[in-house]
């Protein structure tokens, strides 16, 4: 399956705690037929941050009255459907007079109360080499109405691939030979293939694989075809009397108790699943797998339907399907309705949305446009996502009490609703793990060779966004920080959710209750709870820090301030640190008393205001510390120094150097493919025009001296400059005019469309000599040498070298794109297929991709190979054929270098963009979440922006 879509096994905090970068459980065997299934597709097991073979607390557990984790009820797939008649005509078969039978013990849910058994040979008969016997039913005797002991009719057949086929009659050959799925087979997972899934295959026309359950093979028998192979029913959902899964605690389901012995023979396992899940339903009028499933599977099939086609089946699971929905389908239907999913589809109709579940916490996310899908729309997509995680909250209990499968069946709705209602209490964990992280290496210390200075602005604010992305909260936490470790002050930003995200009902011992007026006190009491973790979170990433301010603002990022706290780090820390790791926060007492929980926050100053309903309104937040606000000048104004060693490898002087995006020439950037465009249908009078203009800006430059003129398209390419052939430590350059750059890419096009070769490659010269760090104009460079001359051996040769410059994302993937073709029409296919099979591999989702699959596809053909090259052997080839692995090691280690070292020195602004490419280079999500903060700080985000171009 996808990345995206991938669960693993997490258990919660505790597995966060490690060094490792990768936070993946292991993965368990491939199976037969499934060849991609992963065992670990639950969600984190247990609690949030304590081991999961920890309990609950008793704390955590009042309010229901009765324990929540109480054994559950039997449950069979499916509801109450008619019963079969008990006699069926169908062919009876006699049993030898030695004939070995294995009798199966009675299995609930037959509603003809018919006695089962397996027997390996019938009079006459015989089965497929090896198999494990056909699954009988003792047939009615005429006379007495009685099930005779000699007499037998065919059910199934079980195969030495521990599969299960429906039959009336004697098999001859085995069916999974052909690769025939079974009504019931056994999926081994990919490294345990002593461990694996019990699915069925539905009835309901859509052929759905349902998982029901897991069975533990023991090898200690002799084989498979004397069927004295044993096993363990770890977990079902399906109620199988004796051959149920053994109680592992205290808090399993009854149908999880075994009455008799754990272990059995693994083909009497294999017939009572497939008696209880399959043929029983089927006697009783109903569809295979109704009630059924693995939580987890739901997930998956609901990432891989459009978002409201999915929500809208989980509704109607649970809702108009209830007589056979599981408790987990009922609870997740409940939790939707009331979130508002049914306004989804509206949304969607207008709006890109999608959801994933994060890898590293387990937590859903619902991915959109943030200026796009706003108000009333955003908070009710945030609310789904919010019952979602509630939703898988009930996934990682079920899954610590069914031996890590989660299923459907495995917790009543009590439970499953105890779930998400305890992840809304679990404040002590959430503290105990910040507390663990104070001593955790900071793995973004060092980034590709550079190394920030231990308690600087990196250090501290890659702390912060490194304990933030890690948390397993039950609402997105959305945030932004700014700090200033030489003075010690730091001040945080973070979203709340509004009153419409939290639940709108509650379980009590008389049923679900409403609980609606109550809904802007508990979001007010949850804000001001997340705001004292958010403060520990700070605190910790910096011991330096010992004044901090964190402002909640309203359901995103850009939100209206409805809090504004500040803290002194000693009260804090030695007073209200310990009472949140006492327990003391998560009284569910406090969930509609919000005024109480910031009496216990005990803050040094505070702006705060609760509304008629207990819930928080608007405010003004507490003023940002001068010394934080000092490496906020926009960067076009910025005349402070910059520090020796910054000087020597960026060429410049003063923070205002660096900056790119100002244009404070009298013709702007803009205006010259502006008169391109208006003059379209007449390129000299462009052509005219554009050459008056750029003799005008020449006349403007001042006298340079020793200055080098520079464009940079991209900031982080500002940082580059140390790379070039010509730079040394005294070298200093000025920003060159936007127009004077795009005059001469628009001069070269001109002349590229009248066919003029000479001209159109003069102008893309003085274009790169003004430009050396953009890739612009060797991709200009390429399509005038191939448009005009038709020659692609060129082309290739001018893209190979703009590929030891190129570093933004999107510069590589097009250029390795041109340079396939470029290759491919040379004849020199091995070097294209790896420039395909790069800018492929990228992900980069352009506009052109689908002819470059188109292109591939052909080319393959051509070559006779059936799949594109893994990465190494793609590395390999294009070192081979001398064409550089983009970006460059040279260049992204300079990137890092001068990136940290400006954030350290106090220039923020100057390094933001550095940081999203090496994020995105080394697919970072702490890295994005850093660069928005160092790109807005806690200042207003429009106000950032306006300030970059202001209009003059």
């Amino acid at each position: 399956m996808p990345n995206m879509l991938r669960f693993h096994q997490i258990t919660r905090y505790i597995a966060q705690t490690t060094e490792t970068e990768s936070e993946n459980a292991a993965h368990h065997a491939m199976p037969t037929l499934m060849p991609e299934d992963t065992r670990n597709m639950q969600e984190p097991l247990g609690n949030p941050y304590q081991n999961p073979e920890s309990t609950q607390s008793a704390q955590s557990a009042a309010g229901l009255g009765t324990d929540p984790f109480s054994p559950v009820t039997p449950v069979s797939v499916g509801g109450q459907g008619q019963s079969a008649p008990t006699n069926q005509s169908v062919q009876t078969y006699q049993l030898p007079f030695l004939a070995k039978v294995s009798r199966l013990a009675p299995i609930p849910g037959d509603p003809t109360n018919s006695r089962y058994g397996i027997v390996m040979r019938l009079k006459d008969v015989s089965q497929p080499q090896n198999g494990l016997g056909y699954i009988v039913r003792f047939a009615d005797d005429p006379a007495t109405g009685k099930q005779n002991n000699k007499q037998v009719q065919i059910i199934a057949w079980i195969s030495k691939s521990l599969k299960v086929y429906p039959t009336t009659v004697p098999l001859t050959n085995d069916p999974s030979t052909n690769d025939v799925e079974g009504e019931l087979h056994f999926d081994a997972w990919t490294d345990q293939k002593n461990l694996g899934a019990v699915r069925i295959q539905s009835n309901d026309g859509l052929n759905r694989t349902i998982t029901i359950g897991e069975l533990q093979l023991d090898f200690s028998g002799s084989g498979y075809s004397t069927g004295s192979l044993n096993g363990i029913a770890t977990a079902s959902s399906v109620d199988l009397g004796p051959y149920g899964p053994a109680a592992t605690n205290s808090a399993a389901p009854a149908h999880a108790t075994n009455t008799g012995s754990a272990r059995h023979p693994l083909n009497s396992l294999l017939a009572a699943f497939w008696l209880a899940a399959a043929h029983f339903p089927k006697l009783r009028g109903e569809q295979l797998g109704m009630g059924a499933g693995r939580i987890v599977e739901i997930f998956q099939n609901m990432q891989n339907k459009p978002l409201a086609d999915a929500l809208d089946e989980i509704i109607w699971r649970g809702t108009t399907n209830s007589n056979t929905a599981s408790p987990f389908e009922r609870f997740a239907a409940r939790q939707l309705i009331e979130a508002g999913a049914g306004q989804i589809r509206e949304i969607t109709a207008e709006h890109n949305l999608d959801v994933v579940q994060l890898d590293s916490t387990g937590q859903f996310w619902m991915r959109f446009n943030r200026n796009e899908i706003t108000g009333l729309q955003r908070d009710i997509v945030l609310s789904v996502e919010g019952a979602l995680n509630r939703l898988a909250a009930a996934s990682r209990i079920a899954a610590k009490y069914d031996n890590g499968m989660g299923l459907v069946t495995t917790l009543t709705e009590a439970q499953d609703y105890r779930a998400g209602f305890d992840e809304l209490h679990e404040w002590d964990t959430h503290t105990s793990f910040i507390q663990s992280r104070a001593d955790a290496r900071n793995s973004n210390l060092t980034v590709r060779g550079a190394t920030a200075a231990r308690g600087g602005m990196w250090d501290v604010m890659s702390r912060f966004v490194d304990i933030c992305e890690r948390l397993i909260l039950p609402y997105r936490v959305e945030y932004r920080c700014d700090a200033n470790p030489d003075t010690g002050e730091m001040v945080v930003n973070f979203t709340v959710p509004t009153s419409l995200m939290m639940p709108a009902s509650v379980l009590t011992d008389s049923g679900w209750v409403g609980i609606r007026e109550q809904r802007a006190a508990q979001a007010a009491s949850y804000a001001l709870r997340l705001a004292g973790i958010i403060a520990q979170a700070a605190f910790t990433a910096g011991t330096n820090i010992t004044s901090l301010t964190v402002n909640g603002t309203l359901g995103s990022v850009t939100g209206a301030p409805v809090l504004s706290l500040a803290f002194t780090r000693t009260p804090f820390m030695m007073g209200t640190v310990p009472a949140f790791m006492a327990g003391q926060f998560n009284d569910p007492a406090l969930d509609s008393d919000p005024a109480a929980v910031l009496q216990m926050l005990r803050p040094s100053a505070q702006v705060i205001s609760f509304g008629p309903d207990r819930g928080l309104t608007p405010i003004t937040a507490l003023p940002i510390p001068q010394a934080i606000l000092a490496h906020r000048v926009p960067l076009w104004r910025d005349d402070r120094e910059l520090p020796d060693d910054l000087k020597a490898l960026l060429g410049a002087d003063f923070g205002r150097d660096l900056d790119v995006m100002y244009d404070g020439a009298s013709i702007k950037g803009g205006e010259i493919f502006q008169i391109a465009e208006q003059n379209e249908d007449s390129p000299m009078s462009a052509s005219l025009e554009i050459e008056s203009a750029l003799m005008g800006l020449q006349s403007e430059m001042p006298d340079l001296g020793e200055r080098k003129p520079l464009y940079c398209e991209h900031p982080l390419m500002r940082l580059l400059v140390a790379n070039l052939p010509d730079h040394t430590p005294q070298t200093r350059y000025v920003k060159a005019p936007d127009a004077l750059y795009n005059s001469h890419i628009a001069l070269a096009r001109i002349h590229r469309d009248s066919g003029d070769l000479d001209g159109s490659l003069a102008q893309l010269q003085q274009a790169l000599a003004l430009a050396p760090t953009t890739a612009q104009p060797f991709v200009d460079e390429s399509i005038t040498y191939v448009d005009i001359a038709g020659d692609h051996a060129k082309g290739a040769d001018v893209l190979t070298r703009g590929l030891a410059v190129a570093v933004m994302p999107g510069d590589v993937n097009f250029m390795y794109y041109r340079l396939a073709y470029s290759l491919w029409q040379t004849n020199n296919r091995e070097a294209a297929l790896a420039c395909y099979a790069f800018m492929l591999g990228m992900g980069f989702h352009a506009q052109y991709e689908e002819a470059a699959e188109v292109e591939v596809r052909e080319l393959m053909q051509e070559m006779g190979v059936d799949s594109l090259p893994d990465m190494y052997a793609v590395t390999h080839t294009l070192n081979k054929h001398g064409i550089p692995v983009a970006p460059l090691t040279s260049q992204t280690e300079l990137l890092a270098k001068a990136a940290i070292r400006l954030v350290d020195a106090g220039f923020p602004l100057a390094a933001d963009e550095a940081v999203w490419a090496l994020g995105a280079l080394s697919n970072d999500d702490r890295l994005g979440a850093l660069r928005q903060s160092l790109r807005f700080g806690v200042l207003d985000e429009d106000a950032v922006l306006a300030s970059e171009r202001p209009a003059n």
